[in-house]
C-alpha cells in the first residue's frame, strides 16, 4: 500500500524571486489598520475650533460696524466747529466709549467746542454745542486795539480782569484812581483779527449788571484785559 504524501504548493514566478524572509511577512492589504496619533487628532480639533471662533467674531465686528465723528484738526474750546474740521470713520463696536453718529455730521457744522477736541479723538455728541451762560453773566464781543490785551493768546476758558482806564491830555493811558472799574471775566472765544488787522475781537462772560458799563468803556477805548494770576 503506498502512501501518499501531500505535495507543497509550488512558489510562482514572482514568489520565487523573492527572498524567503519576505515572502513570509506580506501581510494582506486588507488586513492593516490605520493609526492616528491623538496628539495629531487634538491639534486638529483645537484648530477647527479657533478658525471657527475668529470666524464668528469676524462676522459680529462686521455685523456692529459704526461710522462716527472724528476730529481732523484740533479744534479747542470755544471756537466754531467747521466742515474741514471733522471727518467719518468706520469702528466696530465700542462700549463705553461716548461717540457721534455719521449722520450727525451737518448738525455739528458751525456750532462751538464745549472742551478741547484734538486732532484724532471721537467726537462726544456733549462736546459741541453752544456754551451754556451760568444765571446772572451776560456774554459780550468786545473790540481792543492792540496793547489792550495780552499778546499771548487767551483760548476759551481763561479767567481775565477787565480794567477801566483813562487817558490824559497827552494821550497817555492810565487806571483811574477814584471810579476805577475792575471786573472778573472769562474768555468764551478767542480773539481773532478784526477784518482791517486794527484790532482783535473776541467775546468775553461777564456779570450781567456790568455788561452796559464795559461795552460804554470799550466802545471809547478805555478799556483793557489782563489775565489773571493761574488763568
Amino acid at each position: 500500500m503506498s502512501t501518499t504524501t501531500g505535495a507543497r504548493p509550488r512558489a510562482s514566478q514572482r514568489e520565487r524571486g523573492r527572498p524567503e524572509n519576505e515572502q513570509a511577512v506580506a501581510v494582506p492589504v486588507g488586513h492593516l489598520k490605520a493609526r492616528r496619533s491623538p496628539r495629531l487628532v487634538a491639534a486638529g480639533l483645537l484648530v477647527a475650533c479657533l478658525g471657527g471662533l475668529g470666524g464668528a467674531m469676524a462676522y459680529q465686528q462686521a455685523s456692529h460696524a459704526n461710522q462716527v465723528i472724528v476730529v481732523q484738526h484740533t479744534v479747542p474750546r470755544g471756537e466754531v466747529v467747521r466742515q474741514s474740521d471733522l471727518a467719518v470713520v468706520t469702528i466696530g463696536s465700542a462700549p463705553g466709549v461716548h461717540t457721534t453718529p455719521a449722520r450727525d455730521l451737518d448738525a455739528l457744522i458751525g456750532r462751538r467746542a464745549l472742551v478741547d477736541l484734538p486732532a484724532g479723538s471721537l467726537v462726544a455728541t456733549e462736546s459741541v454745542g453752544e456754551p451754556r451762560l451760568p444765571d446772572g453773566t451776560a456774554q459780550l464781543g468786545l473790540k481792543l486795539a492792540a496793547g489792550r490785551l495780552p499778546v499771548e493768546p487767551l483760548p476759551a476758558g481763561t479767567p481775565v480782569d477787565l480794567v477801566e482806564v483813562t487817558s490824559d491830555k497827552q494821550g497817555v493811558t492810565a487806571a483811574t484812581q477814584s471810579s476805577s472799574l475792575v471786573v472778573e471775566a472769562r474768555i468764551q472765544t478767542a480773539g481773532q483779527p478784526s477784518p482791517d488787522g486794527s484790532a482783535v475781537v473776541l467775546d468775553v462772560a461777564v456779570p450781567a449788571a456790568q455788561a452796559q458799563r464795559i461795552a460804554d468803556l470799550a466802545a471809547r477805548d478805555l478799556l483793557v484785559i489782563v489775565r489773571r494770576p493761574g488763568g
